[in-house]
């Protein structure tokens, strides 16, 4: 009685409601001015990894400026006097960089001690206008054999070289680093057309943000019109009704504003994983609307009136719609219990974008369907042959139905350990970037795509003077340098050992740490001398020079190989490290290797919670205890169906595609919390099951098959993205949605008819038992 209560003050005061609902509508939306998109790296991680702390700690201690590398590629040799230009114009022109303060090449490189003493001059390159042919060989000679300078700045055979400019933005904004990776580019740009003969290539953070900002503006402005076009025509070819398809594009899209309006107002910017959101909130808004707006249909086929025939709709899908709201916001809401802003940001996007995709459908939608023109000759929904083809196979073929569903199942449950973590965080601009180009280059040539960098603190102000802690960064340097995965290791024991020989006129009796504390002293006042005049060179020791920042080298290592690296690390300096001496943790790489670990145990967790809490809602929901268990099928399978597939044939995902678990159930939840609630309504009315299946088939069957060719449509453009972690989203959530609905359309009803007879010899055994 409350509900119909509730229905009848929906329809009689429906422009009262309606009129209010705009107006707070139009404040919320106002807040789309402040929206604001965060394309940085570390949006993405985990702000609940222990090692965060002590990055930020290193990062603190070890402040170095912002830089940007050059790659200049010529196969196959790039010591030609056309590639040496190109570099000698990079040299002298990185000004054009906005904030730039210095540049470092192989151009303006000086020699070590020994070279220089040899070859009587302080740089690898004199003037390049005085070279012949024959001095750039002995150059090249000269250059190739530096071990030094082929670890870092030149591959070993030649054909690649690296220069840095490092900058300084006039302020920490976005629109700062944006303005100076612009100049990054264009100046690029200009070395291109200077030098055509030259493949030259641009890396820094500065590009990574801009790609993926640039990714996700593309994606916004081509995938969000195309997802609404297409939508609009299904729906109009779903619904039969242009008028009833415009009503629901209204609703969707002012759900989608009043999101976005509502991470304005909060303040809260958008990021490479929440900028999918949008999208989201769009199609799982016009699978609210749909339920409303197809029921309503049927009524006016049936010869009702308008608005007894709206009333109906909403008398039917009051309580299942705002069960499906309720449930869909907690497969979202869980992604809260990962710690990645990315992750749970795009949760509470879509979270508040249902919500009010909700009310805008029972207090907006209603009164909009009634103003609306309709045609005089109701016509039946566009799919409804085939829901009615459904009902047929359902009541026919029952066996063949239930076993063929449920050996699938168990066949992918099977499946699933053929899935591999792997993540990448170029997945996330791009394809066509440098950015692909370069650390590809990097890792085939030079062996130095990815670095983990190590703080090493001492106990006290100048500690690393002291000849233990020395000793023991040197044994630490050395063990690095054995490891397989190491490419190269820069340590601040190696500096010494080289001044400490140069010093002594390249004594080999030298190579090896000093043992005079002065002189240590001695060798870094030296150096800081030597930063000031190559400011390029990044600190290796803190201010009070209490402690050294190492750097470890590698190439061509995967997520797991990263961690397993740094755990053995961990490992020795447990058992050769002193007490009192810390070796602290200093790059983000760790970070993004540990994604795989950190999220992915979060994402399980919260993904496990928000399972155990739907499945509460629709036992109160439903009320029946039965029932909201038995709906823990249809809503958990489809994804471990599809992801059973992808271990077959794919086998790698990354803990951002894991997320598709929660955003999946979240989902899915719509279609089985429809067929249910219907099915109950009939057996509550004491119809028999198989009635009240077809019940459930004819009244929801046409609704959720609609919603889920609007979702898979909406998910399935996604493969168009500019981003390869879209196109997986794509690939996998698509399949999922429809996955999901053949289950609630041709298994979930035999799961019910099966469990009614259980349910029905249970009693007569009870009864039977009871009479003897």
């Amino acid at each position: 009685m409350r509900q119909r209560a509730l229905v009848d003050l929906l329809i009689r005061r429906r422009w009262l409601l309606a009129g209010v609902t705009l107006l707070i509508s139009a404040f919320v939306i106002s807040g789309v001015r402040f929206s604001a998109l965060d394309a940085r790296d570390g949006s993405i991680l985990a702000e609940g990894d222990p090692y965060k702390a002590e990055v930020d700690r290193v990062r603190a201690d070890f402040p170095g400026s912002p830089s940007v590398l050059f790659v200049f590629e010529r196969s196959p040799d790039l010591f030609t006097r056309p590639a040496l230009e190109a570099m000698e114009d990079l040299t002298r022109r990185y000004t054009e960089v906005e904030g730039a303060i210095t540049v470092g090449s192989i151009m303006n490189r000086r020699l070590n001690e020994s070279d220089a003493n040899r070859y009587d001059r302080d740089y690898l390159f004199p003037l390049l206008d005085g070279l012949t042919d024959e001095d750039i060989a002995e150059i090249r000679t000269i250059a190739l054999a530096d071990e030094d300078l082929t670890r870092s700045q030149l591959s070993p055979d030649g054909d690649l070289a690296l220069a840095s400019i490092k900058y300084t933005p006039p302020e920490d904004t976005q629109e700062a680093r944006l303005a100076v990776a612009r100049s990054i580019i264009a100046f690029r740009d200009r070395l291109r057309a200077d030098h055509p003969d030259v493949q030259i290539y641009a890396l820094s953070g500065a590009m990574f943000e801009l790609d993926g900002y640039n990714a996700q503006v593309r994606d916004s402005r081509v995938l969000m019109p195309l997802v609404i076009a297409i939508a609009i025509g299904l729906l109009w070819f779903c619904l039969r009704s242009l008028t009833s398809a415009f009503a629901l594009f209204l609703v969707s899209f002012a759900s989608v504003a009043l999101a976005v309006g509502s991470y304005g107002w909060l303040g809260i910017p958008f990021n490479q994983i929440s900028n999918l959101g949008p999208i989201v909130v769009f199609v799982v808004a016009v699978a609210h609307g749909i339920h409303v707006v197809s029921i309503y249909a049927q009524g006016l086929n049936e010869g009702l009136r308008k608005e007894a025939a709206m009333q109906e709709s909403l008398a039917i899908n009051l309580n299942p719609v705002t069960l499906a709201t309720i449930t869909t916001a907690m497969g979202f809401l869980s992604l809260n219990y990962c710690t990645s802003p990315g992750i749970y940001g795009f949760g509470n996007v879509v979270a508040i974008g249902v919500v009010w995709a909700y009310f805008l459908s029972l207090l907006v939608l209603p009164a909009l369907i009634l103003i609306l023109p309709t045609s005089r000759t109701p016509k039946p929904l566009g799919i409804q042959q085939f829901i009615e083809a459904v009902k047929r196979w359902v009541a026919t073929r029952e066996n063949l139905l239930f076993w063929s569903w449920t050996v699938l199942i168990v066949a992918t449950l099977a499946m699933l350990p053929l899935n591999r973590m792997d993540f990448s965080r170029l997945s996330f601009v791009d394809e066509n970037s440098d950015l692909h180009h370069v650390m590809t280059a990097l890792a085939e040539k030079i062996g130095n795509d990815r670095a983990l960098a190590y703080g090493i603190y001492s106990e006290s102000y100048y500690g690393i003077t002291e000849a233990e802690f020395l000793g023991q960064v040197d044994a630490f340097t050395r063990w690095l340098e054995s490891q397989p995965e190491a490419s190269f290791v820069t340590s601040y024991a190696d500096l010494l050992r080289r001044m400490n020989l140069a010093e002594n006129d390249d004594d080999p009796a030298y190579d090896r740490l000093p043992d005079d504390k002065l002189q240590i002293i001695d060798y870094l006042v030296g150096y800081q001398l030597v930063q000031e005049i190559e400011p390029s060179l990044e600190p290796i020791f803190n201010s009070d020079y209490s402690a050294i920042r190492l750097v470890v080298g590698t190439s061509d290592l995967t997520n797991g190989e990263i961690v397993s690296f740094n755990e053995r690390i961990g490992d020795w300096v447990a058992a050769n490290i002193r007490d009192g001496v810390e070796v602290l943790h200093g790059d983000n790489s760790i970070l993004m290797a540990r994604l795989n670990q950190s999220i992915t145990r979060e994402l399980m967790q919260g993904f496990s919670l928000s399972l155990v809490l739907i499945t509460l809602t629709l036992v109160v929901g439903l009320r029946s205890i039965r029932y909201g268990l038995l709906s823990i099928i249809p809503n958990l399978f489809p994804a471990t169906i599809v992801f059973g597939f992808w271990g077959l044939l794919m086998g790698e995902i990354g803990p951002y595609v894991l997320m598709l678990f929660s955003i999946s159930i979240g989902l899915v939840v719509d279609d089985s919390v429809h067929i249910l609630s219907k099915y109950l309504v009939a057996r509550r009315r004491n119809e028999a099951p198989e009635t009240a299946v077809q019940y459930a088939l004819d009244k929801g069957g046409s609704a959720i098959t609609i919603t889920t060719l609007s979702l898979a449509v909406g998910t399935f453009i996604l493969v168009f993205s500019q981003t390869f972690y879209f196109q997986n989203v794509s690939l996998l959530l698509t399949p999922i949605i429809v996955v999901a609905l053949l289950l609630d359309l041709l298994y979930l009803p035999t799961l019910l008819l099966r469990f009614e007879r259980w349910l029905q010899r249970t009693r007569n055994a009870r009864t039977a038992a009871t009479t003897a």
